[in-house]
């Protein structure tokens, strides 16, 4: 009876750590690369996640001038390193394209770049 009593304690301590080292292992987004083609916008991402359902980029904020142009939410991440996404976006010389992703256990990454 002490042995299962011990068993469980450490089995319990096991799995407290690894929840607790999961949490601290998230990061934002480590690499950003925006492209800007005639009506497209491509956004190249590093994130490493090995549970890509859990830890992943959730929201893609895209600002042109300052104001919001589109707001994109995601439930997973496609790949567990690097990653990229393409949008529909007319521009044209001298604009800034600001564009922010969110993690979501931890943090954002911000790039910007003028047309």
């Amino acid at each position: 009876m002490k042995y299962r009593t011990y068993a469980i304690l450490v089995v319990m301590l096991i799995i407290g750590s690894l929840m607790i080292s999961m949490q601290a292992a998230a990061h934002n987004p480590r690499y950003m690369k925006l492209d800007y083609e005639p009506d497209t916008l491509d956004v190249l991402i590093l994130h490493f996640s090995f549970a890509p359902k859990i830890h992943y980029v959730y929201k893609l904020d895209i600002e042109k001038n300052g104001d919001l142009y589109s707001s994109e939410q995601y439930t997973s991440q496609p790949k567990f390193l690097f990653f990229r996404y393409t949008y529909n976006m007319t521009a044209t010389s001298g604009d800034e394209i600001t564009v922010t992703a969110y993690c979501s256990l931890f943090g954002k990454l911000t790039r910007s770049i003028t047309i």
